[in-house]
């Protein structure tokens, strides 16, 4: 959400909010807008970044690690000593999204209600154990049971940690901090296949697969990180741990000018539920995330299947170490168009320009016969895997206020996303690998089918954004109360 005038903006005459002290950096102007000095403002950020961001960043990577280190298992192994059979595999990769989506939205409207240091403890204590226990597994039945139960713990993750990010920061500041995040999970390909790498070398002692070694010192990193996480995620950045007394005031007047997007007062309400169930723009996001997520765990999930396909190598780990330098591409293009995407304020545009990349990426993939091109190919590819997911959610906080409404709108856009991974294992299957062909011209279909639901809905918008403009010059009253209702409220485009 965008305002008509900037809420930074200093008056001749300033007032100081407490009162007596002479501070002049926080203060509200003469009409009524709190002010933070903007260079504090900066310094302030920089250091709520370092450790907010820092500390769900690595939740993230975790969580993506654990999640996804079944497609480096499987190249170490996995299907041949389960002894899987036709599409077993695909089902193993699939089955932990029947659960996941359907506990996203109910974890998000938790949130706020049991706590984010609670809720994101636990969830990381409970899929690490999940994932440890994984090495010892012997059948396709045993791997079912697990995948089943690390969808309903994992669930709790992504929503939530989009939501926390939405109660703290400004919706201009939003998708720059939701790169840093997803710059984790494009880390975690990095640092899952540098560890598969290593891991996967051991033979012998304790576990019969090697692949044993990988669940198994994964799941402890993820337990031993859970206490860890208990301590360090604050409920709310007036109480951070890390910020002092004077910190911690800018922080309050920051909530009270995010106000109108986020207000750390609102309870739960049945009716902003409802809201986000029936707003056009969730539908319109909820499978415009399906499209991209497709994408998205088709390359992290398969990436290693994929390049030794290629036949650039045929050694198992140099497969696997072949997908690092991708995923820090990934990253740093996500970075990059994230901050664009700030400054402009704009988010339509960028996913654009990254769906034409990937769809670009994946028919150099498809069709090309050289492998060092196709190699090339999955880079492009690999540019717009996470930002096109991302700044999608990013669009869907913007421009939805009111806390339980976006934690509605959220929770039912990643549970159709994330519908995506339910899928992906029979459009990645088995009878099509290594190259999977179908996969990837899905792939483009999609991708080019997310790209016009993007440009109809930034369309939309922009209609809806001039008819408000048009009230507002009428003189129509500022209500807050409203959330994206009130006739004041500028949607992201």
């Amino acid at each position: 959400m965008t305002k008509d005038s900037s809420l930074n903006e200093k008056s001749d005459m300033d007032v100081n909010i407490s009162g007596g002290n002479s501070e002049p950096d926080v203060g509200v102007s003469r009409s009524n807008k709190p002010y933070i000095d903007p260079a504090e403002e900066r310094k302030l950020l920089r250091k709520v970044d370092g450790f907010l961001i820092g500390i769900l960043g690595m939740l993230y990577l975790l969580a993506f690690l654990d999640r996804g280190n079944i497609g480096n298992a499987n190249v170490a192994g996995l299907s041949t000593d389960l002894k899987l059979k036709g599409n077993q595999y695909g089902t193993i990769v699939s089955i932990v999204y029947a659960t996941y989506v359907v506990f996203e939205p109910v974890w998000a409207n938790l949130l706020k209600i049991i706590t984010p240091r609670i809720l994101l403890s636990v969830s990381t204590l409970c899929w690490g154990v999940l994932t440890l226990s994984t090495a010892w597994a012997t059948s396709y039945d045993h791997m079912i049971a697990i995948r089943v139960l690390l969808g309903v713990t994992e669930a709790g993750l992504f929503p939530c940690l989009n939501l926390v990010l939405a109660m703290n920061y400004r919706p201009e500041e939003l998708a720059r901090r939701l790169s840093y995040v997803f710059s984790a999970a494009a880390l975690s390909g990095a640092f899952g296949g540098l560890l598969a790498y290593g891991l996967t070398q051991i033979s012998g002692g304790i576990f019969k697969h090697r692949w044993g070694y990988l669940y198994f010192v994964e799941g402890l990193i993820s337990i031993a990180f859970a206490p860890i996480a208990y301590f360090m995620v604050p409920n709310h950045l007036t109480e951070a741990w890390f910020l002092n007394k004077r910190e911690k005031e800018l922080c309050a007047v920051r909530y009270e000018i995010n106000k109108e997007n986020y207000d750390p007062s609102e309870k739960f309400s049945w009716h902003e539920v409802k809201r986000g169930f029936t707003d056009w723009k969730t539908w319109a996001h909820a499978v415009n995330q399906f499209c991209v997520d497709i994408s998205l765990y088709g390359v992290t999930t398969f990436m290693p299947t994929i390049i030794k396909g290629l036949n650039i190598t045929k050694k198992t780990v140099d497969a696997q170490l072949l997908t690092v330098p991708v995923y820090f591409v990934a990253a740093a293009s996500f970075i990059i168009g994230a901050k664009i995407s700030d400054h402009y304020k704009n988010r339509s545009v960028p996913l654009l320009v990254y769906g034409a990349i990937m769809i670009i990426g994946y028919i150099i993939i498809a069709t090309v016969h050289s492998p060092q091109v196709r190699y090339f190919g999955v880079f492009v590819t690999g540019l717009g895997t996470y930002s096109m997911s991302a700044l999608n959610v990013a669009w869907t906080n913007n421009n939805n206020a009111k806390h339980y409404k976006r934690a509605t709108a959220t929770g039912l856009m990643q549970l159709v996303g994330n519908s995506s991974g339910a899928c992906i294992g029979y459009i990645y299957n088995a009878q099509s690998a290594p190259g999977y062909h179908k996969g990837l011209w899905i792939s483009v279909g999609l991708t080019a089918l997310s790209m016009v639901i993007t440009a109809t809905q930034a369309m939309a918008l922009k209609r809806i954004n001039e008819k408000r403009r048009v009230l507002v010059a009428q003189g129509a009253e500022d209500q807050p109360e409203l959330g994206d209702e009130n006739p004041h409220f500028v949607f992201y485009l």
